[in-house]
């Protein structure tokens, strides 16, 4: 703050800062570096915009009332985690490293894969989470002395999104093609999706090269069946829905009862 009118205002707005490897820490670029006195108030974004466009805005005394990111897409093969921190009041100037304690404002959503104990050939060919949302805004509120609050809204169109293994080429690449066993679980790289309502997840799958497709209705993990209102994927959390393919054959235990004796009678001919 101006030490001069107790207000606050800007030392430097929507900073980029950067990891250093080589401390482990986070620094500015280009640097940046504590005045000789006052209070200073940190709130941060990560990952720092690329495409979507960040907006501060300050209440009258010049402190942080909001920040806005506008437009964010984490329909891409490598996705971002979208994190904000809590607000974090100093007094300058300091010689240590601060520290920044950050939120998820995402939902991740993991899968994981196997077969019962069978000879059967079991391929997981694709995953694929259905109507899901990976565009929008939010909207980070500090809060002094306590957690910041974050919310999603303008939610872009729902979108069916594969899940994926490292090497895929970009987000139409969704072939697994993955032989399962039954002793350990297969799990593809979890996608993360903004707060909404719980949708589906579509599974492909060859039995002995017969090729299958269930879609699973993820509302049914929470309620034994639909209810109003639809349960939500809530931002911070993370959900695991855990597959096992049934390939238990279909084999018999036969048993013939006895012929049952009649007699006949004595006949002479």
């Amino acid at each position: 703050d101006d030490t001069k009118s107790g207000d606050f205002v800007s030392y430097f707005e929507n900073g980029k800062f950067v990891y250093d490897e080589g401390t482990s820490l986070w620094k500015g670029e280009p640097a940046r570096y504590w005045p000789t006195s006052g209070d200073m108030q940190f709130l941060a974004f990560s990952p720092y915009p690329s495409v979507a466009t960040l907006t501060t805005t300050y209440k009258a005394d010049g402190t942080i009332e909001k920040i806005d990111v506008i437009g964010i897409n984490n329909n891409i093969k490598n996705q971002h985690d979208v994190l904000y921190s809590d607000l974090l009041s100093v007094e300058a100037p300091q010689t240590a490293a601060q520290s920044l304690q950050f939120h998820h404002a995402l939902a991740q959503i993991n899968v994981t894969f196997k077969k019962t104990d069978s000879a059967a050939a079991v391929v997981l060919n694709s995953a694929k989470l259905l109507n899901a949302h990976f565009t929008g805004d939010v909207t980070i509120v500090p809060a002094d002395g306590a957690k910041s609050t974050a919310s999603w809204t303008q939610l872009g169109l729902k979108t069916n999104s594969f899940f994926l293994e490292a090497d895929a080429t970009g987000v139409e690449d969704g072939v697994l093609d993955q032989v399962l066993v039954s002793d350990s679980a297969y799990a593809p790289i979890p996608q993360l999706v903004m707060p909404s309502d719980q949708t589906a997840i579509e599974i492909v799958y060859t039995i002995d090269g017969h090729q299958h497709t269930y879609v699973h209705d993820c509302t049914l993990d929470a309620h034994e069946a639909p209810i109003v209102p639809t349960p939500t994927w809530e931002m911070g959390y993370k959900y695991t829905y855990n597959f096992t393919i049934n390939v238990n054959e279909i084999i018999f235990d036969c048993e013939v009862e006895d012929w049952i004796p009649e007699d006949g009678g004595t006949i002479t001919i």
